[in-house]
């Protein structure tokens, strides 16, 4: 038996510290003394651990890593494996392994440790093993202990690691952590750092926690296709959700393998989990070669279409029966889907890499600020001979057809960022199929990172609309999500592009679609996403190619699941220093001087309007109709339109269930869950008359009042609007699904005797309802309103508010706009109050040009607002065309009118015009002269109507015209 003093000689401690590491495990009364100074000697000298193991590991944490490996050998050893292959110690808050230092060893044990311990320390060492000179890799896992911190104190790096790590550490050591640390505490993309140290390469990657998934895992299979090892690997958390990576390998003299090694651990940290994952894996692909195919792959089963002659044919034939129509579009998309699978598109690209390489190539000679020399044309007609002469199914074929596209229609790209978030892409619109797509927008950015992937769809260069987070609570509702992403995108911005008739910016949407994995990471989603288009519209950048070469503005606002993330976004656009900052996201909170949809049901203003408008017609009075509503009153226009009107409400379905009462649900439990923006579940059933009911999703196998019974109350919920018994003189969408009403199912909205269950329809909620559904059910007698002409309030809002941020310096917003300390000013009360006003002004203005037309032709609503917008857009790009852009005397004219009448009296025009961006300033005249002349002069007045029309804006007549015509009817 070797004395203390020998093992030290040869090895890193001292032999006082030895002697307690060997009392210690002693004391504990499971080895002999022979054993324990084996272990001391294999351990603390023979396995050769790097000297940063002792002298940052405290003696009596080194004594339980010795017993519990020995403990682990003697489990090994007696069910008969080689005990140098695997050994593992796992407790609840620490563990250790040692396994063979090869791939597939490395795999098990990497995948268990961050499925068993995710965000724990970890010190990992390449070593030798006890049989053999066999490289071997130890690894030791224990939970962080944070130092206590209260609730509202400030992070500091030396109270958010751990209290050994910070407390042990030296200080060169604490000094790269904090940079890591601060680095990826300032911006949404990873921080990574390569840097030389003696004879090693050193590695720090440090990201927030929900990126942190798997990157254990990838990074040994990055460093894997390049037949590089690690001789040391630390994972250290910290308490604020942050997570630090550091590894060491053998010093790498060649700088191009460095700068490519680091964009590949770019690329896997945002690499989401999909079939294509397993060609990195597998090392047929880099990691920016298999993100590439995922991305590629995505954009393929969105944009793969089959359009055939015949098709078209049929579809001609059609022509004046919608429903029959209907079901052949259902029948093609159905078709297209089924063959353009995502299983059949992965397999196909796993099926053709040398396609996929070629193609990255070329993408990478286009949009790679380091490209270096290469063709891209003569890339795609390689690509063009391998297609045509390997792949014989056309199906296949245009598939990978589909690389080549992708390659030619992208504008912009931050792929070859060095630090990203996301992958953004600026996509030209003509890949739209126009039958498919007949309104082609602006552009279509394209997004996806580990969390998600989503698009923007602007129609203008200057363009605003909300973005949604779209959750999929099952994997077959993922499916059909996953499948038809962009079409949502698309017909939302089709809306709203027709509802910004009356403001200078264009419309536009942007989707969230969260991956399967990822149903709980919607703020790290929408974060990224964010980054990700700030990437593109922040340009010039050294780091992009820009094609395009154009600003493009974009203005966002809230939409399902993201009203609270406004206020981030805001900040963060200032943070990373674009000029649109205050503007850049609307629906703000008040202390940023925004004008929350909700506190002031700017939305449903314009929807109540309607209402009225409505009711006026019908000859009914608000307080004795009944009405049913879908969204609850958790939600923005759910909660407003209990809190504005006076009906009798009979049914409210939201998320979490349906409650009725065919006498009216009490107004004032309503009006109490409207306040707390609580969900309809928590409706007191005792305030229901013996005819209501209460039916959550959850429920199963429910008896009614009036004995029929409920075995689902998910799929009752979902269908409860179809239901023949629901029936009411007022239905509001004010949530749902799109195409919750379509020519498939709107039969279901009649009765048994072919009339309407409901006198009118005010569409609050986007794409409720299919427009050949909306006209059949007119054609019944439904007085209805579509959603672009209803729910155009929240859209007003949010451009005055972009306006004030524009028209106002830095200092009059900060005193005037942002609420202090809870402190209401004057202006800022003034001016939201204007902004109601106008809103309900112009939802009249609207109404009354849609009954006036519709009485003058017999023309459905549906197809009247529709026009009404094409007729005000199209008028306002005419006159953005002509000399009147530039007219100064009618400029101020204009300017005067559309303004609120606060910000003009305190600003003055001359600086509003001065300060808003000359373009904006342009649109403003188009849009408003636009649309105040169809709704004051008509559909059909004519060109000489508009100049004189002109002449009595410039003239300040406009205004009072408009008063007396809002108060018309």
């Amino acid at each position: 038996m070797k004395s203390l003093e020998e093992i030290s000689q040869g090895g890193c401690l001292a032999p006082a510290v030895l002697n307690q590491i060997e009392e210690k495990i002693l004391a504990n009364g499971n080895f002999t003394r022979e054993r324990v100074r084996y272990e001391l000697e294999w351990f603390c000298r023979d396995l050769s651990l790097n000297r940063y193991y002792f002298t940052t590991t405290p003696p009596d944490l080194i004594a339980k890593h010795i017993e519990s490996l020995r403990a682990a050998e003697i489990i090994a050893e007696n069910s008969g494996e080689t005990p140098d292959l695997q050994v593992a110690s796992e407790q609840p808050n620490q563990a250790i392994y040692l396994v063979a230092a090869v791939a597939d060893a490395i795999d098990e044990v990497e995948r268990r440790i961050e499925a068993k311990y995710p965000f724990c320390r970890l010190q990992s060492y390449r070593t030798r093993g006890k049989a053999h000179e066999t490289p071997f890799r130890l690894y030791f896992v224990s939970r962080p202990q944070f130092p206590a911190r209260k609730a509202d104190d400030p992070f500091r790096f030396e109270i958010a690691g751990d209290v050994d790590f910070v407390g042990r550490s030296p200080e060169s050591t604490l000094r790269r952590y904090r940079q890591a640390w601060e680095a990826v505490r300032s911006k949404e993309a990873p921080f990574i750092d390569i840097s030389d140290a003696e004879d090693e390469t050193r590695i720090m990657v440090a990201l927030k926690q929900d990126a942190s998934k798997r990157f254990l895992y990838d990074f040994s299979h990055v460093l894997d296709t390049y037949d590089l090892h690690t001789t040391r690997k630390y994972v250290e958390p910290f308490a604020d959700g942050k997570i630090a990576f550091s590894f060491y390998l053998d010093r790498i003299d060649n700088e191009e393998l460095v700068q490519s090694l680091k964009r590949d651990l770019g690329a896997v940290v945002i690499m989401p989990s999909s079939k294509l994952s397993s060609l990195f894996l597998q090392r047929s692909f880099s990691a920016q070669e298999t993100l590439y195919a995922i991305v590629v792959a995505h954009f393929a089963n969105q944009f793969l279409t089959s359009d055939s002659e015949e098709f078209q044919s049929i579809s001609r034939a059609l022509e004046g029966k919608p429903e029959v129509k209907g079901l052949l579009g259902k029948l093609k998309t159905k078709l297209v889907k089924d063959t353009y699978t995502d299983s059949r598109i992965s397999q196909t690209i796993a099926k053709f890499p040398d396609v996929v390489r070629l193609a990255f190539q070329q993408f990478k000679i286009w949009f790679s600020p380091e490209s270096g020399n290469g063709d891209p044309d003569e890339l795609a007609g390689k690509i063009r001979e391998q297609i045509t002469a390997g792949i014989s199914w056309e199906v296949e074929r245009r598939i990978m057809e589909s690389f080549l596209k992708f390659n030619k229609v992208v504008l912009k790209t931050n792929f070859f960022k060095s630090d990203k978030a996301s992958l953004a892409f600026r996509l030209d619109a003509s890949l739209l199929d126009p039958i498919d797509y007949p309104d082609r927008p602006f552009g279509i950015f394209y997004l996806i990172g580990k969390e998600f992937r989503g698009f923007h769809v602007p129609f203008k260069d200057v363009a605003r609309g909300g973005v949604r987070l779209v959750r999929s609570r099952t994997e077959e509702i993922y499916d059909l999500n996953s499948d038809f992403i962009f079409d949502e995108n698309y017909n939302l911005a089709c809306t709203q592009q027709l509802k910004n008739k009356d403001i200078p910016e264009g419309g536009s949407k942007g989707t969230i679609l969260l991956h399967l994995d990822s149903q709980d990471k919607a703020e790290s989603a929408f974060k990224n996403y964010i980054d990700g288009l700030l990437d593109l519209v922040m340009v010039p950048s050294p780091e992009i190619v820009d094609l395009y070469g154009k600003e493009e503005i974009l203005f966002l606002g809230p939409d399902e699941g993201t009203a609270d993330l406004m206020n981030w976004a805001c900040l963060w656009a200032k943070e990373r220093g674009f000029a649109y900052w205050k503007p850049f996201t609307t629906g703000k909170s008040p202390s940023l001087g925004g004008v929350p949809h909700d506190e002031f049901g700017m939305t449903t203003q314009g929807i109540n309007e309607y209402v009225l408008g409505v009711l006026s017609q019908l000859g009914l009075k608000e307080e004795e109709v009944t009405k049913f509503q879908t969204g609850g009153p958790d939600g923005d226009l759910g909660s407003n339109e209990i809190k504005i009107t006076k009906d009798r409400t009979i049914a409210v379905v939201d998320g979490s269930g349906v409650a009725y009462d065919p006498r009216g649900l009490e107004r004032k439990e309503l009006g109490r869950l409207a306040d707390a923006r609580s969900m309809i579940r928590h409706f007191d059933r005792s305030r229901l008359s013996p005819d209501g009911f209460l039916v959550l999703v959850e429920d199963r196998d429910v008896t009614l009042p009036d004995g029929s019974r409920v075995p689902n109350g998910e799929d009752f919920r979902n269908r409860f609007h179809l239901l023949p018994f629901v029936k009411a003189d007022l239905f509001v969408p004010c949530g749902g699904r799109p195409r919750s009403v379509n020519i498939n199912n709107w039969t279901l909205m009649l009765d048994d005797r072919g009339k309407p269950r409901f006198k009118a329809i005010v569409e609050g909620a986007n794409l409720f309802i299919t427009q050949d559904a909306r006209l059949r059910l007119e054609e019944a007698g439904v007085l209805l309103i579509k959603d672009a002409s209803a729910n155009k309030g929240g859209v007003t809002s949010s451009s005055l508010e972009v306006l004030a941020s524009l028209a106002l310096s830095d200092t009059e917003y900060r005193s005037l706009m942002m609420v202090q300390d809870g402190v209401v000013g004057d202006f800022r009360r003034q001016y939201v109050n204007q902004i109601i006003r106008k809103i309900r002004n112009n939802a009249r203005l609207e109404f009354l040009a849609l009954m006036a037309e519709r009485k003058r032709s017999g023309t459905a609503c549906s197809i009247l607002s529709d026009q009404l917008s094409l007729k005000i857009n199209t008028l306002a790009d005419a006159i953005l065309d002509s000399h009147l852009r530039s007219d100064k005397g009618l400029i101020r004219a204009v300017i005067a009118d559309y303004c609120p009448d606060i910000l003009v009296s305190t600003v003055g025009i001359n600086k509003i015009v001065e300060r808003v961006p000359v373009s904006y300033i342009a649109a403003i005249v188009a849009k408003h002269l636009a649309s105040t002349y169809v709704y004051v002069k008509g559909m059909h007045a004519g060109e000489v109507d508009f100049l004189k029309f002109v002449e009595e804006v410039r003239n300040g007549e406009l205004k009072a015209e408009i008063v007396e015509r809002s108060l018309a009817g």
